[in-house]
């Protein structure tokens, strides 16, 4: 662990502007930052095999760039991880699939993803579907964001899917969900993807997920 005496910051981005530019760190799973909107502690969670010191670099880099903030290296701790203990974070903090299902209502067919949260709490939301594999998946997509629209509504964040499309890549079936990422007055361009391992309605929650996960642990 890397940590010293707190410094003066700079003005910046507001905390989960820091945040989630951080998480954009290569090895980063987890960043906190304490002191409202004159940080004065900086804790970051790492994955990888470079040293504490070349992560603080990064984040002093990245900060900077992004936001015109200038960080005293004595406010960053860094916490290194192995692979398997960063993976079981990732895991905790993350929403995951409770069940996605499919059904018709009147004349309209529909998509249902149910998303479990750390907290105990089970979301829900629902996607026009259709009779095509095609519109199974754009459903799927759908309804998920539908599930995560109270997390990210709470935190002022909003996604919009582009594109979801099935893909033939090494002899199996994948898709990928093209989506962009809106906070504050910021628009991301995220890529996802997921092996069709049973249902492509299944795949297409997985695959939103995973374009959208690494955001969700910006806190």
């Amino acid at each position: 662990m890397t940590q010293g005496s707190k410094g003066p910051p700079v003005v910046g981005g507001s905390p989960p502007d820091l945040e989630g530019t951080l998480l954009r760190v290569p090895g980063v799973v987890k960043v906190h930052v304490v002191g409202g909107d004159a940080p004065t502690e900086i804790h970051v969670v790492t994955a990888g095999g470079r040293s504490a010191k070349q992560y603080v670099r990064d984040v002093q880099s990245l900060a900077s760039a992004e936001l015109g903030r200038r960080i005293d290296y004595r406010i960053i701790s860094v916490v290194q991880l192995d692979e398997k203990d960063a993976d079981v974070l990732q895991r905790e903090l993350r929403p995951w699939i409770e069940r996605v299902s499919m059904g018709t209502r009147g004349k309209t067919e529909w998509v249902e993803v149910a998303l479990g949260w750390p907290d105990g709490r089970v979301t829900e939301g629902l996607g026009a579907g259709g009779k095509s594999r095609q519109a199974r998946a754009r459903g799927a997509a759908a309804a998920t964001v539908a599930c995560l629209d109270p997390e990210l509504g709470s935190r002022g964040q909003t996604i919009e899917v582009s594109a979801v499309e099935l893909q033939s890549i090494g002899g199996a079936e994948w898709v990928l969900v093209h989506l962009f990422f809106y906070w504050k007055g910021e628009s991301v361009p995220l890529l996802g993807s997921a092996l069709v391992a049973d249902d492509v309605a299944s795949a297409a929650a997985r695959a939103l997920l995973d374009a959208v996960n690494r955001k969700l642990l910006a806190r």
